[in-house]
C-alpha cells in the first residue's frame, strides 16, 4: 500500500474556532486582519522549517475518508540549520489495522519506510542540495531555493501546501494564549507563480479535474512568537459538500494535523537520523529524481551570480 500523507493534528485546547460554514470566517473577537500576503508568511515558514534551529514536538493527525477513520500519533525531530536531518516516526490506525510509518534524513539520503510490507523509498539529499548549491548563499531573497531544499517532513508537507492551496487570508490572534497567525487557502485553479520545476512539485501543483480527490479548502495555523516563528501548529483540511441540488453547501473537516509539545531547547546525537535496512530487504525504490529541478532557477548563474 502506498500512502500519500496529508498531515493532520489537532489543537483543541485554543479559542479560536472557525465557523463551519466558511473557512475563511471567524467567530472569536480576539483576531484582527493581517496585512502582510499569507503567501509571504507560508514561505517564510518554509524557510524556517530548513534553516531555523533544532526542534521537538508531538505529531497527532485524525483523517475521515472513503468511510473510514485513520489516527496517527508519534514525534517529529528535527536539526534544521540547512542540515536536512530529520526523523518522523508514527504509528497508524485505519480500523482494525495498525502499521508503523518512518520518515528520516541523515541529511545525505532520506528513506521512508511504510510498515514491512512495502520496500523502502530513498531521496539522495546530496543531489537535491547539489542542484541549487550555486543559489544557497542567497536563499534569504529567493524562496523559491527553500521550495527545493523543503524535502521531507514538516519542509515538505509546507511545500506542498504552498503549491496546492491558493493562500487569499490571514488573521492574527491568539491561541491557547499563544499569538499566531491564521492563513486559510482553496485548492488552486491554477499554479502559483513560483511553481517549481521538479516532478514533485508538478505533483502538488493539480489543477482542474486532477483535484477532485484534494480537501477544498485548506486552515493553517503558525506560530508568530520570536522563540518559535512560523512553526505549523495546525494544519486542517475541508472539504465543501453540496446540498440537494447540487449547490455548494457547508464545510467538513476532513483531516486535522497538529504538532503539540514543540521543544527548541534539545540536543540531537547523529544516531537519532540513522537508518538502517533491513537484513530482510533487498530492494529499495528511488526517488531522487522527483525532487531534482528539470530547468535550473531563474535569473541566477553557477556561484550565486546574477544574471
Amino acid at each position: 500500500m502506498v500512502l500519500t500523507f496529508v498531515l493532520a493534528w489537532g489543537f483543541l485546547g485554543g479559542r479560536w474556532v472557525l465557523s463551519q460554514e466558511s473557512a475563511g470566517s471567524q467567530t472569536s473577537s480576539d483576531v484582527t486582519v493581517v496585512t502582510t500576503d499569507p503567501n509571504l508568511l507560508l514561505l517564510a515558514a518554509i524557510r524556517q522549517a530548513v534553516w531555523g534551529p533544532p526542534v521537538s514536538c508531538k505529531v497527532q493527525q485524525s483523517t475521515k475518508a472513503f468511510g473510514q477513520q485513520s489516527i496517527m500519533v508519534g514525534d517529529f525531530k528535527s536539526m534544521g540549520q540547512g542540515t536536512g536531518r530529520f526523523r518522523y516516526s508514527v504509528r497508524v490506525a485505519v480500523g482494525e489495522t495498525s502499521f508503523d510509518l518512518l520518515q528520516i534524513s541523515d541529511g545525505e539520503l532520506m528513506w521512508t519506510q511504510c510498515g514491512n510490507s512495502e520496500a523502502p523509498r530513498r531521496v539522495n539529499l546530496r543531489q537535491v542540495r547539489e542542484s541549487v548549491s550555486y543559489a544557497m548563499q542567497v536563499s534569504d531573497s529567493r524562496p523559491e531555493v527553500n521550495l527545493v531544499l523543503a524535502v521531507g517532513g514538516q519542509a515538505d508537507l509546507l511545500r506542498a501546501l504552498y503549491q496546492r492551496y491558493n493562500w487569499y487570508k490571514a488573521v492574527g490572534g491568539k491561541l491557547a494564549g499563544v499569538d499566531v497567525w491564521q492563513l486559510v487557502g482553496r485548492v488552486r485553479t491554477e499554479p502559483p507563480k513560483l511553481a517549481g520545476s521538479a516532478p514533485i512539485d508538478e505533483e502538488n501543483s493539480v489543477t482542474g479535474d486532477a483535484t477532485r480527490n484534494t480537501p477544498t479548502e485548506v486552515r493553517l495555523t503558525l506560530s508568530r512568537s520570536a522563540n518559535l516563528p512560523y512553526f505549523p501548529y495546525m494544519i486542517e483540511y475541508f472539504d465543501r459538500g453540496k446540498d440537494a441540488q447540487g449547490q455548494a453547501s457547508g464545510l467538513t473537516l476532513v483531516t486535522r494535523i497538529e504538532f503539540t509539545d514543540a521543544n527548541t531547547n534539545v540536543l540531537f546525537q547523529d544516531q537519532d537520523f540513522q537508518y538502517r535496512i533491513s537484513d530482510s530487504t533487498d530492494q529499495y525504490v528511488d526517488e531522487t529524481k522527483r525532487y531534482l529541478p528539470k530547468t535550473p532557477i531563474t535569473g541566477l548563474a553557477p556561484f550565486g551570480v546574477d544574471q
